[in-house]
């Protein structure tokens, strides 16, 4: 009896850590990415494209010899590919062209070292076209940009060009009049425009490095675009080079590099016309690395006529250097980051930040005020400077990076980070069983992008584990964006029209699925079609290609 009864014992406290993990989502350390994850972004649906800066990465050895400073993760197998360049690529940026083809440029200065020759990257252009094998390599193009870039801030745009805005001319932590860069340019399938003077970058000085750059999908200021850095924001015109609007400062502290705060366009739905909204957390009052983050939100909503910040807290902790991720249930995630300092490298003896933030935490921007933040499990490592983190087909989140250092070093306090972890939020519970798309109008699924348009309905066949019933299906057009210094840049996350729901007589089910009337509300190129049962998401998503 004594047996029996510590068998049911142990039996009920794994059930309640089983419950609680589930509860608050779970962490797992997956691979190694061969160099550090400054940036990060889906490429394919089993492969993340990871850049860092020209430096001597101790595994990233290509077979002349030298060492290379990106390379493709795999996430089917969690081994990784390096891939040459020949430019430098610290502090840059990416967005994808319409036609699918990853466009990368800017970085910093030339470094001649051992087994690393790297070029001037302040004006570099580089193309990656993602495939299915290990066929993909980086194009670097003789043709510069308009000027030199460092830190700054790319967005696809409605007609499937690029908008690349922003920066610094030589290597700063603080920007200034004698540094920066205060123009846009366009980069199209034929090139690169000439550069556009942005009065808005010289007003921002001097801190508007790597600012948050968003086209508005809808409302009153639909296509125009909204661009915000330190703590002003406006309603920005491309086309004819102007202010549309100037909106209010956001209440709080700087909350741009390098007292860096997390941007986030918020999930859009069709149930209210899209409209835009934007988040913009924490940030730091002081360019010290002894004072604390702040712990405050604001949430802009740019649909109205004149938009006002309404403040929240940012989950019950003060963070910089955060990351956010976009959910296909429509909860945006917030990890990484610390809770004292700003961004930079070790300096002078101490680092510039400190006292990691191990958790992520959760936003419902649907729920009551009050009642939006959920915390999620602590992971055991410390991502501060340099992390990313990025949504994956399976609806885990891929979280990687962390290099506070100089050089990449593994005998300090924070190290030079390279293992990448699986975070599962728990919308993903493995009590319950989930769907997986089976066709995608009457076609097998496979790794390749399926050419749609806008506003088309396409028809979802799927089916459930253990041969259950579905509830509530409901689906999610998500572009992933590129991740770099809190940066998510293009990220979109738009809920689609289901219509009806049929059972066929193989058992599987099919859900009639519309895509979202224009460009402006996602923009042309790669994204990835989530379904989800009862906010549950299927085991994988559908990579799409729309109105490429």
């Amino acid at each position: 009896m004594k047996t029996n009864t510590a068998l049911l014992i142990t039996v009920a406290v794994l059930l309640v850590i089983a419950t609680f993990v589930s509860a608050q989502g779970h962490w797992e350390v997956v691979g190694l990415t061969g160099v550090a994850a400054m940036h990060a972004v889906l490429v394919a649906p089993n492969r993340v494209l990871i850049i860092d800066r020209a430096e001597p990465n101790p595994n990233a050895t290509l077979p002349d010899g030298t060492t290379g400073w990106s390379c493709e993760y795999h996430l089917d197998t969690n081994t990784y590919r390096v891939l040459p360049l020949k430019t430098n690529t610290f502090c840059s940026a990416g967005a994808f062209l319409g036609n699918g083809t990853l466009l990368s440029t800017a970085g910093s200065d030339a470094v001649k070292q051992d087994k690393i020759d790297a070029q001037s990257g302040f004006s570099a252009i580089r193309l990656f076209q993602p495939c299915q094998d290990d066929g993909c390599w980086w194009a670097e193009l003789p043709t510069p940009l308009s000027g030199f870039r460092w830190y700054n801030t790319m967005v696809t745009l409605p007609d499937g060009r690029v908008l690349n805005l922003g920066g610094s001319k030589v290597l700063t932590g603080l920007n200034s009049v004698s540094k920066g860069n205060p123009t846009y340019e366009i980069y199209s399938s034929s090139g690169t425009s000439d550069a556009f003077p942005i009065q808005f970058l010289v007003d921002t000085l001097p801190y508007n490095l790597y600012p948050c750059v968003y086209v508005i999908s809808g409302g009153y200021y639909q296509g125009y675009h909204f661009i915000f850095a330190n703590r002003q924001s406006v309603i920005y015109d491309i086309n004819q080079n102007q202010v549309i609007k100037a909106l209010p400062d956001i209440p709080g502290p700087p909350r741009s590099y390098p007292l860096t705060g997390s941007c986030a366009y918020l999930p859009m739905t069709y149930e209210n016309n899209y409209n835009p909204e934007v988040m913009i957390c924490g940030g730091q009052a002081v360019q010290s690395y002894t004072n604390p983050a702040d712990n405050s939100c604001g949430r802009i909503n740019l649909g109205d006529q004149d938009p006002a910040w309404d403040m929240d807290d940012f989950g019950g902790q003060a963070r910089v250097l955060g990351d956010s991720v976009a959910l296909p249930d429509g909860t945006m995630v917030f990890v990484n980051g610390a809770a004292t300092g700003m961004a930079g490298y070790y300096m002078d003896g101490h680092y510039l930040a400190s006292d990691p933030v191990l958790f992520p935490v959760a936003y419902d921007m649907n729920a009551p005020k009050g009642q939006r933040w959920t915390r999620y499990a602590a992971t055991t490592i410390p991502r501060m400077y340099h992390s990313v983190a990025t949504l994956i087909p399976d609806g885990t989140i891929w979280v990687a990076g962390s290099n506070p250092n100089p050089e990449p070093r593994q005998d300090v306090q924070f190290i030079t980070e390279y293992r990448a972890e699986v975070f599962t939020p728990p919308y993903i519970d493995p009590s319950k069983p989930r769907i997986t798309i089976t066709s995608f109008n009457g076609s097998a699924i496979n790794k390749a992008p399926i050419s749609v348009k806008y506003s088309a309905e396409y028809q979802v066949t799927f089916t459930i584990a253990g041969g259950g019933q579905p509830g509530t299906i409901t689906s999610s057009l998500i572009h992933t964006g590129f991740k770099t210094h809190s940066q998510a840049m293009s990220m979109r996350c738009v809920k689609l029209l289901v219509g009806k729901v049929t059972a066929n007589a193989d058992g599987s089910y099919t859900a009639n699925v519309r895509t979202p009337p224009n460009a402006f509300i996602i923009p042309p190129g790669p994204q990835y079609m989530f379904l989800l049962n009862d906010g549950h998401p299927a085991t994988t998503a559908v990579h799409v290609s729309i109105g490429a």
